[in-house]
């Protein structure tokens, strides 16, 4: 045991769709659309979401659907993840993707602006509770996702104030934020592999150390820094599967 939450040293082999939240369905497709938001002037936001369309392929399935709010690393692009967010969607969840401004693989990444990116997905996640989709919303279950600085993002949405729908976080080869872990307490999940040349595993330990929280940490023998994030990957299936469920027990 490490600090409140069991430490895991390796991933365990699952099976997808395990858990006790939205479960894939045989049917409706996966739709993708790009919200065009922007929190001020110099921050525009375009948001990918993954939904299941409804019966006639438009639309979004009926009820309301728990949310993942996903961030991607220094350099990525919501849609080199759009394996994991198809899957996520099948499950039932409503994916939402920003393109963070100054760190997304368009531009001249600017490092120091992942401190302003939490406020970012913040601001994405009520825009989009308060938009046309929120009848289809449920926005007291909400998981956040991130690979990287994304990572870092998302455990920096875990700050005082946060919101009370926050009921997962998921950190992929993140580091620990500036801001300190506060407010109502939300489980944490982190995965890191033991060869990250980037994200040394050490500093990923280090954030799983300061959250006070329920908490796990997955180690992933001889994986370097994301590449078991890509289908082609032979640890891709157990790590996909591992988040899924942990999804589908917390949100």
């Amino acid at each position: 045991m490490r600090g409140l939450g069991a430490m895991v040293t390796a991933v365990l082999v699952l099976v997808a769709g395990c858990g006790t939240g939205p479960r894939a369905h045989a049917g409706p497709a996966v739709v993708t659309r790009v919200l065009q938001l922007a929190r001020g002037k110099g921050r525009p936001l375009p948001t990918t979401l993954w939904y299941r369309s409804g019966p006639d392929g438009a639309g979004m399935a009926a009820g309301r659907h728990p949310i993942v709010l996903f961030s991607h690393g220094l350099g990525g692009l919501p849609e080199q993840f759009e394996p994991l967010a198809t899957g996520w969607a099948e499950a039932g969840y409503v994916v939402a993707a920003p393109t963070y401004p100054h760190t997304n693989g368009n531009v001249k990444v600017d490092a120091g602006d992942i401190r302003r990116q939490s406020a970012d997905a913040a601001y994405v996640l009520t825009e989009l509770t308060s938009g046309d989709l929120a009848p289809h919303l449920d926005s007291g279950r909400v998981a956040a996702v991130g690979f990287s600085a994304g990572g870092t993002t998302t455990l920096g949405m875990l700050r005082q104030g946060h919101s009370p729908g926050l009921r997962a976080a998921v950190s992929v080869a993140g580091r620990r934020p500036a801001a300190a872990f506060a407010g109502p307490g939300v489980p944490v999940l982190f995965l890191h592999g033991d060869r990250d040349p980037v994200v040394p595993i050490e500093a990923g330990r280090a954030a799983y150390d300061a959250v006070p929280w329920r908490k796990q940490f997955v180690e992933i023998p001889g994986a370097g820094h994301g590449q078991y994030l890509n289908p082609g990957n032979p640890d891709y299936l157990a790590v996909s599967a591992r988040i899924l469920e942990f999804l589908g027990k917390n949100v």
